[in-house]
């Protein structure tokens, strides 16, 4: 089985603009394939980009993959976010 494994990117936010405290947190990418077949890494993707793409992959959510998606995937240049995991029922 083949699962989609997107990138995390760590912001830092400011607590207390007064005394400087940031915090960081975890926040989840997006791959959007384009219709041309061009994919992007996107952290907050708009909707109209949703609309607009020929197949997207929202971060946080654990996204399996059929044999054409990692196809297709692999053609836009992420083949590296692919990995091979075990079958869970």
């Amino acid at each position: 089985m083949k699962e989609l494994m997107l990138p995390i990117t760590y912001i830092a936010y400011a607590e207390d603009s007064f005394f400087g405290r940031f915090f960081k947190t975890p926040t989840q990418s997006s791959l959007i394939i384009k219709t041309n077949g061009e994919g992007v890494v996107l952290r907050n993707p708009p909707q109209s980009v949703l609309n607009s793409a020929s197949m997207f992959f929202l971060g946080g959510h654990r996204n399996i993959l059929t044999e054409t998606q990692a196809s297709v995937i692999v053609a836009a240049g992420f083949g590296e976010y692919i990995e091979e995991t075990p079958d869970v029922p």
